[in-house]
């Protein structure tokens, strides 16, 4: 049975990395605004999830591991990856590594 219980926290860490992914996916398509939502919509579903896995009692080394998966995609890669191609994509090389920071 906890192996069940287990699965819900993590399905929302899930969606997490689908926003973050989904974000990724908008800026490359130039739609800035929708993909600020997503890393938004994604730190919803990164608060629910520790919330959820504490609350139910099935907290996990995977959880936690899950979790620190999401939380570089929905807010490393998704932010850094719209920093380069709003504001530094035409300084090259210093334009990256500025756009890099949020990752770090």
């Amino acid at each position: 049975m906890k192996s069940k219980k287990t699965f819900i926290p993590s399905l929302f860490t899930a969606f997490n990395i689908f926003c973050g992914y989904l974000a990724i996916l908008k800026i490359l398509d130039g739609s800035y605004i929708t993909a600020c939502w997503l890393v938004f919509v994604a730190a919803i579903f990164d608060a629910l999830d520790g919330r959820l896995a504490r609350f139910m009692n099935t907290p996990s080394d995977f959880g936690v591991e899950f979790d620190s998966l999401a939380d570089i995609i929905s807010f490393g890669v998704a932010p850094s990856v719209l920093l380069y191609h709003i504001y530094f994509n035409q300084m090259g090389i210093l334009g990256i590594i500025v756009s890099f920071s949020p990752l770090i």
